[in-house]
């Protein structure tokens, strides 16, 4: 059977319309990814003459996590958030975070959140690929009950602390929220605070699908402005003034709403001049664990 050119150069653009299907998923995930890649190649130099600290690693419920032990008394415990799609690890390799905590005696416990945004649950409109990653139903309903169960670990007779970076400065303010009478104080570094003034945001809209059909997901319990009536835990809130990622704004309104509802809590605000990187994140180590000192 004779095949002409024509049919032959039909055949090929079908198999190429086919290939570009495949990675069309592929592409949408990667440019939903918040943090963006020059960003993320910026993050990566790690902070020299970190000591590499023995830890344990768990897995709860299916996800890893990590608890590090000061080589002194106990004196508290810190939960440590990573950013959207950095390991947990990151806060000891590429800060001082866990030298210094460490050195004071605080017990650092450091969750794998991966592609989290701390979200109450996932829905249909949530990417399939990211319902696989632990959320805030996991923290509340299977990381904390472990812990406390098994290691004794964020009792409320304790001093509990939570910090976190990027979306997990976000995660900080809903588990406070979540959880009021865990945490004694907590710290939030260029945290994103209220979706809803991003409408246009390609993360959020991957987890709670699009604002103009879902409001209520997008202004309701993940929205921490919306529900800082109900806030009660003291905070420490840094942003950087040329943040490119998570807009300073995200924390200024935040703060402006906590103080109108709270005028007599413990709160803190610092803006100062950086970018969304470790650089900034590192030189706020020692004001977050100064703040925490304060309880």
């Amino acid at each position: 059977m004779k095949i002409s050119i024509i049919n032959i150069f039909l055949m090929l653009c079908f198999v190429g319309c086919q290939a570009q299907n495949t990675t069309s998923e592929q592409e949408k995930l990667k440019n939903l990814n918040k943090e963006k890649i020059i960003t993320e190649k910026n993050n990566t130099k790690q902070i020299e003459n970190i000591p590499q600290i023995p830890f344990e690693t768990l897995e709860i419920a299916g996800h890893k996590v990590d608890i590090q032990n000061p080589s002194i008394k106990v004196i508290g415990n810190i939960l440590v958030l990573p950013g959207w799609d950095f390991p947990r690890t990151d806060w000891c390799n590429k800060s001082e975070l866990c030298k210094k905590a460490l050195a004071k005696g605080y017990r650092l416990i450091m969750p794998e959140m991966s592609r989290s945004v701390y979200s109450a649950d996932f829905y249909a409109e949530t990417i399939a690929d990211w319902k696989k990653y632990p959320n805030k139903k996991w923290v509340v309903k299977d990381l904390i009950p472990s812990l406390q169960k098994e290691k004794n670990i964020f009792l409320k007779k304790d001093k509990n602390f939570v910090l976190g970076l990027s979306t997990g400065g976000r995660g900080v303010a809903l588990l406070c929220l979540a959880l009021p009478d865990i945490w004694t104080a907590s710290a939030s570094l260029s945290g994103d605070f209220d979706q809803s003034v991003m409408p246009n945001d390609r993360l959020m809209i991957g987890y709670y699908g699009s604002f103009q059909k879902f409001k209520e997901r997008w202004i309701g319990e993940d929205n921490a402005v919306t529900q800082a009536k109900n806030f009660k835990t003291p905070i420490y809130l840094g942003h950087s003034k040329q943040d490119n990622i998570v807009p300073l704004n995200q924390t200024q309104i935040f703060y402006e709403a906590l103080k109108k509802n709270h005028p007599k809590l413990k709160i803190k605000l610092n803006l100062v001049d950086g970018g969304h990187d470790y650089k900034y994140w590192n030189s706020e180590v020692d004001n977050m664990l100064n703040f925490f000192a304060e309880f």
